[in-house]
């Protein structure tokens, strides 16, 4: 999109009293913004469909008083952009379609054939977390580009399996471009910039206000062909964006959970009302259309020994996290015996240490 092309699109979004829903009607006349702002005698202004500010800013190309500051924030973080008629077909059929699409990185990762919207909680559990990494590693290593939104939690957690495992992975964000929200991802953002991308509706300059969360959930699911929901409440945006799947014909499907956990009551509530249950990395390649005997193996390699098996498995079978104290009576080792199978353990990275004294399989 050349520069004269961004301003007419960016006027268009800006009118006054057009809203989205008429913003589409205007375009499914005349899809190319340049044709009409800025004419004072364009057919566009000679009906009806136009109230008379969103005429007056439209033949006007009125642009935003921040235009210039939006166009330096640009220019300096590279962030570039993409209008309505340049989306994935997926992104574009939905209910109230973004006019303008912000981004930063590589935008073949918004075509790709294979994408997982992954979302959860903010605060995620260490069960959580073990399932997206045994969950998602191997279909990352199968190049199923991984779709979130760059909060803390799950939405992390899922990027972070995506760039270890060598796959690109998209985070959609809920403000400018320019400030990565939150602070905390800074870094990991950087890193998803290395073969991905962050996108936003919004311009360059805009706050992550609590409102525009719900809006860019809608994004994640669009962008996606399935929306897998880890763990989240009733009241989550993990279950928006399930919401906005459903609505945009997205295949729905989520990982059970304890029922005294409030963190399974969203993706127990899905499944409850038909969204696929998934216990295994087979599940999500079905779902996705995929072959699982393609798929590499999540085993681990011969590298545990003995004692070090039985530990990873107690672990992997609980699917939660275990107290040092708890391992140390079911399996009877010596507590420094133990201590060092769990501390080579965690350097083969089959399992992680949680807050405390606990461990989990990963």
């Amino acid at each position: 999109m050349t520069h004269a092309e961004y301003l007419s699109w960016l006027c268009l979004k800006t009118a006054p009293e057009l809203g989205p829903k008429l913003a589409l009607e205007v375009l499914k006349h005349y899809p190319d913004p340049t044709e009409f702002t800025g004419k004072p005698r364009h057919p566009l202004y000679q009906g009806e469909m136009l109230t008379e500010a969103a005429t007056k800013h439209l033949q006007e190309n009125n642009l935003p008083h921040n235009t210039d500051a939006i166009l330096k924030l640009m220019d300096h973080y590279q962030i570039e952009c993409l209008n309505i008629n340049e989306y994935p077909v997926r992104l574009k059929d939905i209910f109230a379609p973004p006019l303008l699409l912000y981004f930063r990185g590589n935008k073949d990762c918004l075509f790709k054939a294979k994408n997982l919207a992954v979302v959860g909680t903010r605060k995620s559990s260490s069960y959580g977390r073990a399932m997206c990494s045994k969950l998602l590693a191997p279909l990352c290593r199968q190049k199923v580009n991984i779709v979130s939104g760059l909060a803390l939690g799950i939405d992390t957690f899922a990027h972070k399996i995506a760039l270890q495992e060598g796959c690109s992975t998209v985070a959609v964000l809920a403000g400018g471009l320019d400030a990565v929200y939150p602070p905390q991802n800074a870094e990991l953002a950087k890193q998803i910039l290395a073969s991905g991308a962050l996108i936003s509706e919004y311009e360059p300059g805009t706050k992550s206000e609590k409102w525009n969360f719900p809006a860019r959930n809608r994004i994640i699911s669009a962008l996606a062909e399935v929306v897998f929901v880890v763990e989240g409440p009733i009241s989550s945006g993990a279950l928006l964006t399930a919401k906005n799947g459903i609505q945009q014909d997205r295949e729905i499907c989520a990982l059970p959970g304890n029922i005294n956990n409030i963190n399974a009551e969203g993706p127990n509530h899905l499944i409850k009302n038909g969204a696929a249950l998934i216990s295994s990395t087979e599940d999500l390649m079905n779902i996705l259309g995929m072959n699982p005997e393609k798929a590499e193996q999540l085993e681990i390699p011969g590298i545990l020994s003995k004692d070090e098996q039985v530990i990873y498995e107690l672990l992997k079978n609980e699917q939660r996290a275990l107290s040092f104290d708890e391992i140390l009576i079911i399996t009877k080792f010596p507590i420094g015996r133990l201590s060092t199978l769990m501390t080579n353990l965690e350097l083969k990275g089959v399992i992680e240490k949680e807050g405390g004294n606990s461990f989990f399989a990963l």
